[in-house]
């Protein structure tokens, strides 16, 4: 009955297919940024060609995340074990690079971890990623860029948040618009706020509630506020069947994201030119951010997976 429920979820195509052994993998693809003509600027996709990290045996990698620092361009991202199915954040070093460098694990915990937030802050860096499994925001601070952080601690312990993005920031406290599971489908979010703040060089954080009563299939951060004259908000778009099925720019307003300015969905990439190096019909993208010459997007394809047929 509940395979029954699963595959209807679905939809038959895409329900029969993992039900045989296909399985939904996610990847990061990144193209050379022009200015003015941003993936979020633009609707013609036939001119972007994409450099894709691949899929191995052991790891798919999620959750992009561009940082620029000591004329280094970065990115931080989650490397799941394909077999275990839990996360840990990676980096890879693209500084005037046209391809990946396989991503270097740097924060490893035991439970599932994405969503790499970095922020400046008080001239140190830190990074909050997504630990919901462990029910707790945790932050790191950079010990020596890019590769070797430290844990400074675990707060909000018994929270469900995911996907913290900076909201505003001055030299006394940093405010974050986080998401919040449904306990009852993680699909669906509502939008949570925290605050950080520091006295004596001691970091404290204060939850401020919740600032959206509705679950919705569009209430989740997918990338860094992008500053400009109307400044906007990535917002990740699932479907009932599909996590992450489009990127959804908005307008950021004072507490949460405001009206539609634009939407990337995956035939936005699968109608571009067939050599445009994607290489896959993608199921959906989610997860945008930038730097000062790469644009990079979260992208799910499916592939088969003999071993979950055996499994079978």
């Amino acid at each position: 009955m509940q395979l029954i429920k699963k595959i209807r979820k679905l939809g038959l195509k895409l329900g029969f297919q993992k039900l045989i052994g296909y399985e939904a993998i996610f990847s990061c693809a990144f193209c050379k940024r022009k200015l003015g003509e941003e993936l979020y600027q633009t609707n013609d996709m036939k001119n972007r060609e994409f450099v894709v990290l691949p899929h191995t045996e052991d790891y798919w990698y999620a959750d992009p995340l561009l940082w620029e620092k000591d004329g280094k361009e970065v990115v931080f991202l989650e490397r799941v074990n394909r077999k275990t199915g839990i996360g840990c954040i990676a980096c890879s070093d693209i500084t005037n690079g046209s391809s990946w460098i396989e991503p270097i694990p740097i924060i490893e915990e035991n439970y599932h971890m994405s969503f790499p937030m970095c922020f400046d802050w008080d001239n140190e860096l830190y990074m909050i990623p997504e630990t919901e499994m462990n029910q707790s925001i945790n932050i790191y601070r950079c010990v020596k860029f890019p590769y070797q952080w430290e844990k400074i601690g675990e707060f909000l312990k018994g929270g469900r948040f995911v996907d913290s993005v900076v909201w505003n920031k001055d030299k006394s406290r940093v405010l974050f618009l986080a998401s919040e599971y449904n306990p009852e489908d993680d699909f669906y979010t509502r939008y949570h706020r925290y605050e950080l703040s520091k006295k004596e060089g001691y970091i404290s954080v204060s939850d401020l509630g919740r600032e959206s009563d509705a679950y919705t299939l569009k209430s989740r951060m997918a990338g860094p506020v992008i500053e400009g004259k109307i400044s906007l908000v990535p917002i990740q778009r699932s479907t009932p069947g599909i996590y992450g099925y489009s990127v959804q720019f908005c307008e950021k307003k004072e507490k949460i994201p405001g009206r539609q300015i634009k939407e990337l969905l995956p035939v936005n990439f699968n109608s571009a030119r067939h050599d445009n190096g994607i290489g896959h019909k993608l199921l959906g993208v989610h997860t945008y951010s930038q730097s000062s010459h790469y644009e990079v997007i979260d992208v799910q394809y499916l592939v088969y997976n003999k071993n979950k047929w055996r499994k079978r």
